[in-house]
């Protein structure tokens, strides 16, 4: 069974809008989850509401029933929840991963002036796929650019996986990518378009 964990990010649907948060506590029962974007003209859920919490693991949804304990205002609200029951897998055809190689840029050293240059295995709106020549620790945040046809867009995410590859000093790393800004709605829009 694949449970949410710390640093994840997942999403729930409340009065007409979608909103993403990001893990940042999870017990046994009981997960913390800190809201992504907030705005002004949000409208969240009250004590006791149940939402239904999605997010993406390799290539399949989960949704998991949570009613709302309380929530914390302030720069950043913080959702306490309890979770109900296991999550169940969904289907996902909406998200569909896209075979394109897609040059990755991912910046290194104290001053980011070094840089991997990779591209991907395989790409959704979800997350990607790439190999590189070193190892990232898993639940860390990277950010990177990817070269789009016509222009090139910087976005960040959560390794959840980077274990070695067939070939020697080569692994294979996937990235769930975080829904963050102006350049992840460019790539979702671009990825949207190859269908």
């Amino acid at each position: 069974m694949i449970a949410l964990a710390v640093n994840d990010i997942s999403q729930f649907s409340y009065d007409d809008q979608v909103i993403s948060v990001v893990v940042k506590f999870r017990s046994k029962d009981l997960v913390y989850l800190e809201i992504l974007n907030q705005q002004e003209d949000m409208h969240l859920p009250p004590q006791a509401a149940t939402i239904f919490l999605n997010w993406q693991w390799e290539s399949t949804l989960w949704r998991q029933a949570a009613v709302i304990e309380r929530i914390d205002q302030g720069p950043s609200p913080l959702i306490i929840a309890s979770t109900q029951g296991d999550p169940q897998a969904i289907e996902n055809r909406r998200n569909r991963r896209y075979r394109l190689r897609i040059p990755v840029y991912i910046p290194q050293g104290p001053l980011k002036l070094k840089k991997i240059a990779t591209e991907t295995e395989d790409i959704s709106v979800d997350g990607l796929r790439c190999l590189v020549p070193i190892s990232f620790k898993e639940d860390s945040r990277i950010d990177f650019t990817l070269q789009l046809p016509n222009r090139s867009v910087k976005i960040s995410g959560i390794v959840i996986r980077c274990q070695p590859a067939s070939a020697a000093d080569i692994f294979e790393m996937a990235v769930r990518l975080s829904p963050e800004g102006h350049d992840y709605h460019k790539l979702r829009s671009y990825l949207e378009a190859q269908s």
